[in-house]
Formats: structure tokens, sequence, C-alpha cells
């Protein structure tokens, strides 16, 4: 119901993706989680084995035994987002009708983290953006969830030329060309 009310709020936006992450999830919690649980066991093994009794070597082995158990998450993090930008992309090259306004995996984690909206045009005609939101969740220890947004903006000159615009890209059909 909550989803309902909040695609309602924006009459003309469509959501393009929607995804979510656990709180967990970034690696570089992961990263310092293992490095206190790497920690503690080098504090263990140093009563069986006189090698690690060097803060040096504590040192080492901590990073070492860190950096091998968050190499997988940090992976699958970019899998996954390579993935997403990619859905991203195949809609935008879909919509506007051009190859050239790919983004790339970490443009895509800036709008991410910044929230600024790409201005996409449309046929050379100005009037669509591509944003980042986090939907509220009412949930304390909810995953946090992210949905990409397409949003039409008609031109401040007037909605008539915009409609007709769109009207005119519904009803051309695949290969055929506007004079």
């Amino acid at each position: 119901m909550d989803n309902a009310r909040h695609e309602r709020s924006r009459p003309r936006s469509v959501a393009l993706v929607r995804w979510s992450h656990k709180p967990g999830e970034n690696p570089l919690v992961r990263f310092v989680m293992f490095s206190v649980f790497a920690l503690i066991l080098c504090l263990i093994l140093m009563i069986f084995i006189p090698g690690l009794r060097n803060f040096g070597a504590v040192v080492l082995f901590t990073v070492i035994v860190a950096a091998v158990l968050t190499s997988p998450s940090v992976s699958r993090r970019r899998a996954f987002m390579t993935g997403l930008t990619k859905r991203v992309n195949d809609t935008i090259a879909e919509v506007t009708g051009t190859c050239g306004d790919q983004l790339s995996a970490r443009e895509f984690r800036r709008m991410i983290r910044g929230g600024e909206p790409l201005s996409l045009p449309v046929g050379g005609v100005p009037g669509l953006n591509l944003h980042v939101e986090r939907v509220a969740s009412a949930e304390a220890e909810a995953p946090e969830k992210w949905c990409a947004v397409f949003t039409v903006v008609p031109p401040e000159t007037g909605t008539d030329s915009f409609d007709r615009l769109v009207a005119a890209a519904n009803d051309a059909g695949p290969g055929t060309n506007g004079a």
C-alpha cells in the first residue's frame, strides 16, 4: 500500500529497476568485522605459534585473513552493480534510441551516492531524467531499498508540443524515419 501511494505522488515517473541491500553487505563493514575475527584468531594462535608473537606478524596476519575473507563479497557486489548498470543502460538505449548515453558502473554508483539526476534527450529533445532514490521503509532493520526512476519533465515552453512529440514517437513504427 505504501508503494502505491508513493507511485501516485509522482504521476510522471516510471520505476525502472528496484533493488535492496542488507545493512551488512558493505565490503568495508565486512572487512572490519573479519579483521576483528582475524585478530582474535591470531591471539589464540599465538599460544601455539611463536612466530605470531610479533606486532608486524599480527598486523600482517589480520590484514591478509580479512582481505581473503572479504574478497568474495567485493566480487559479488561488483558483479551485481555491473548487471544492474547493464539493465539501466539497456533501458536507456531503448527509450532514447541512442547508445551514446551509456553509464559506467562508477557513474551509476556516483548517482546512487549523490542523488543527482541524469538528463537524457529523447530524439534530441530534453525531457527525460534518470535518478536513483532510496525508498523509505518503516522497519528499523529492513534492508535498504533503492529504485532507479525515469521522470518525464515537460518543456517549459508548453506541454502541447511535448505531447505531440510523445504521440509521434508512439505512432512511429520501428524502422520508420520521421522527416
